[in-house]
C-alpha cells in the first residue's frame, strides 16, 4: 500500500514539472491553462522545437550572407590601415570581387577593374595630389625599402660617418640571394660605400643592401623615419627588410629628388643610380624620357614609384598584390599611360587658368588710363604689357605639344 501511495505521489510530481515553461524556466503552476496529456505535450513541443531550428538555421544562413557582402563592400582604405605593420604579404593575396565594369581608361577605372589590391598616387611636385587610392594600406615593401635606407646613408656620409671611398669586404655572411650583380662574385672582393649604393639602386642588388645595413645600422635609420612621422615603419633585423605603404615611398622619392640638387657628391651618387635603374615596368614605357626610379618584387607583391620632370614635374607610386612572381606589365603600363594623361590635362588646365589672367590683367582698366589719355604716338606694341606676347605663344606650345619628353 505504501509503494502504491509513494508511485502516485511521483506520478503527480512529475506531471506538475511537465507544466513548467521551457523558454523563462519559471513554474506554471498558476497558469490558466487546460492540462494536457503527456503524448499532446509531447507532439506539440517537439513541432515547436524543430521550427525554432528551422528557423534558427535560416537566419543563420541570412546572417551570413549579410555579413559576406558587408565585409566586401564595406572594406575602405581607412580600415584597412589598421593592419598592423609586421603583417607581410608573402603569400599570394585573396581577389577582390570583380566588377565587371568596361575600363574608361582613367586611372580610378583600371585601379578598380586590377583583380587585386592596388593603391595608386599621382603626385605633381607644386603639391597638387591628382589621384590618390589607399595610400595608406600596408604591403611587404620588398626591395622599396632601399630608396629610404640609402636617403639615410647618404645623410650619413654627407655628416662626416664614413666616407664613398672607404671599402668593404663581402663576405659570407653578407650573401642574400635574389637580384643584384655580387652574389655572381666572389666573396672576399672589395666594395666602395659609393658602388655599393648604385649597385643597391641601380641593380636593386640585395648583397649592397645588406652590406650597408651591417655598415650602417638599423637604429639611426627607425628613428630618422619616427622623425619623418612613420613611427610604425621598422626596418627588420633580421633580414633588412620592412612593410610600407604608398604614402611612405612617396615620401622618400618626394625628399630624394629634392636632395638631388644638393651639391653633395652623396645625394648625386644616389640620384643618378636611380636614373639608371634597371627593370622597371613604367620607366621601360617611357623609355626615351629622363626618368628615375626603384621597384620591388617578392611573392604575392610588385611596386613601383618614378619621378618624372619636364614642364611639369611629377611622382608616381603603384604598389600591388600579385600571383605570386607574376607581375601584370598591362596594368603598369595601362597606368602609367593613364597617369600621363592626367597631368597633361592637369597642366593645360593651369596653362589656360594663367592665360585667362592675364587677358583679365590686359583688358582691366587702371586709374591713369582713365584720368589721363595715352599720347598720340604710342603704338599699340608699346601699350602691350612685357612679356604678354611671349606668354600667349608659350601657352600655344605648351597645349599642342608633351611637354614631359626628354630626349
Amino acid at each position: 500500500m505504501y509503494k502504491c501511495r509513494k508511485r502516485i505521489a511521483a506520478i503527480a510530481l512529475a506531471a506538475l514539472m511537465g507544466l513548467s515553461c521551457t523558454g523563462c524556466g519559471k513554474s506554471n503552476e498558476n497558469s490558466s491553462q487546460p492540462i494536457v496529456t503527456q503524448a499532446e505535450t509531447t507532439s506539440e513541443t517537439t513541432t515547436a522545437i524543430t521550427t525554432a531550428k528551422t528557423a534558427k538555421t535560416s537566419a543563420k544562413k541570412t546572417t551570413t550572407t549579410t555579413t559576406t557582402a558587408e565585409t566586401t563592400t564595406t572594406i575602405t582604405p581607412e580600415q584597412e590601415t589598421t593592419a598592423p605593420q609586421t603583417a607581410a604579404v608573402h603569400a599570394a593575396p585573396i581577389a577582390k570581387v570583380s566588377h565587371n565594369t568596361a575600363e574608361d581608361g582613367s586611372l580610378g577605372s583600371f585601379v578598380k577593374n586590377y583583380p587585386y589590391n592596388s593603391s595608386v598616387i599621382l603626385y605633381c611636385m607644386d603639391g597638387k595630389t591628382l589621384y590618390s587610392n589607399a595610400p595608406n594600406r600596408v604591403y611587404y615593401g620588398a626591395s622599396m625599402i632601399k630608396l629610404p635606407y640609402v636617403y639615410y646613408c647618404c645623410t650619413q656620409l654627407e655628416n662626416g660617418v664614413h666616407s664613398l671611398s672607404e671599402t668593404v669586404t663581402y663576405t659570407a655572411d653578407d650573401y642574400h640571394g635574389g637580384s643584384g650583380v655580387i652574389i655572381h662574385r666572389g666573396v672576399g672582393e672589395k666594395y666602395t660605400i659609393e658602388q655599393l649604393i648604385d649597385y643597391s639602386l641601380r641593380y636593386s642588388d640585395n648583397v649592397a643592401h645588406d652590406m650597408l645595413v651591417r655598415l650602417f645600422g638599423t637604429e639611426g635609420f627607425n628613428k630618422m623615419m619616427s622623425d619623418w612621422g612613420y613611427s610604425n615603419v621598422k626596418l627588420y633585423s633580421y633580414n633588412h627588410f620592412a612593410d610600407l605603404t604608398p604614402d611612405f615611398i612617396l615620401t622618400s622619392m618626394r625628399k630624394m629628388q629634392q636632395m638631388s640638387t644638393n651639391s653633395g657628391k652623396s645625394w648625386q651618387t644616389a640620384w643618378n643610380a636611380l636614373l639608371g635603374s634597371e627593370g622597371l615596368r613604367i620607366k621601360n614605357y617611357f623609355s626615351k624620357e629622363s626618368v628615375a626610379g626603384k621597384y620591388g618584387l617578392y611573392s604575392g607583391v610588385y611596386h613601383e614609384v618614378c619621378y618624372f620632370g619636364g614642364n611639369e614635374p611629377y611622382i608616381l607610386v603603384v604598389m600591388t598584390n600579385i600571383n605570386d612572381y607574376n607581375v601584370n606589365d598591362k596594368y603598369m603600363t595601362n597606368i602609367a599611360a593613364a597617369a600621363r594623361a592626367e597631368v597633361n590635362k592637369y597642366t593645360a588646365e593651369k596653362e589656360a587658368a594663367k592665360t585667362t589672367t592675364t587677358a583679365a590683367e590686359q583688358t582691366s582698366p587702371t586709374e591713369e588710363t582713365t584720368t589721363e589719355p595715352a599720347p598720340e604716338t604710342t603704338s599699340p606694341e608699346e601699350s602691350t604689357p612685357p612679356e604678354a606676347a611671349p606668354e600667349a605663344v608659350k601657352t600655344s606650345e605648351t597645349t599642342n605639344t608633351t611637354p614631359y619628353d626628354e630626349n
